[in-house]
């Protein structure tokens, strides 16, 4: 019973620790993000601010990868994996993920229901953004959020465990990497304290969270995840920005 009683406790104890590691990692992003001044390439703040906090929470998460790598030999799934099947997951989620965007573009459309940006549409601001998630969301997100918790829960807890939705198995592992993604994207700040989300984005986060953690366990690589995160990003925002221009 001590044994485990220790166990679960050293369980719950990584687990925070993981979470309040992504949380600095995000945190001292913004910071670093905040010294400099982008005015000259980009006067309107809408890509280079987000592209230098998350090349700061990338660069942080890989230090700490290389270093329990090295110490404890954890694959990180930093490597190819099976190409076979990470390439055919990325296949039938671009396809799904396209068809998905049409249709929701199309009774946004008809419904009127355009978004309105508090930046003009130019072709740098355009480009910028959608360059930012083409190269940096998707790499920058997937090794904090779903390389690095997978691979080190996994250490405590067996991707067999999990739960089962018919066919399909969620490893403990993936659904907490996907909560933490999820919460990731709750906006807050301690002074003054304020907390604002988006329950709709919330849930899509979490339900795309948990697929990118599927497909990085069975392709044993987290590039996949990273071609499917930053190719969803960049459909999504390129939908809103046609919709908005046309």
């Amino acid at each position: 019973m001590a044994v485990n009683k220790s166990k679960r406790a050293r369980i719950v104890i990584t687990i925070l620790l993981v979470f309040l590691f992504q949380q600095a990692c995000s945190k001292l992003g913004s910071l670093v993000a905040n010294m400099f001044d982008y005015s000259t390439i980009d006067k309107n703040g809408v890509f280079a601010w987000i592209s230098i906090h998350h090349i700061v929470q990338a660069l942080l998460a890989l230090v700490l990868i290389i270093i329990m790598s090295k110490t404890y030999n954890i694959d990180f799934g930093l490597k190819v994996g099976d190409k076979r099947t990470g390439l055919k997951y990325v296949k039938i989620f671009t396809l799904a993920m396209l068809a998905y965007i049409a249709i929701i573009s199309a009774i946004r459309y008809l419904s009127g229901q355009i978004s309105q940006y508090d930046y003009p549409l130019t072709c740098t601001n355009v480009l910028g953004y959608l360059s930012f998630q083409l190269f940096l969301s998707g790499p920058s997100e997937e090794i904090l959020f779903r390389a690095l918790p997978i691979s080190i829960i996994t250490c405590l807890i067996p991707s067999e465990k999990g739960i089962k939705i018919s066919k399909l198995h969620i490893s403990w592992a993936n659904l907490i990497s996907a909560i933490f993604f999820a919460l990731a994207h709750i906006k807050w700040t301690v002074n003054p304290f304020s907390v604002s989300m988006n329950y709709f984005q919330l849930l899509f986060s979490l339900v795309l969270g948990t697929m990118y953690g599927i497909v990085y366990q069975r392709s044993k690589s987290v590039i996949y995840p990273m071609m499917m995160h930053s190719l969803s990003n960049v459909a999504i925002v390129g939908a809103e920005y046609i919709l908005s221009i046309i």
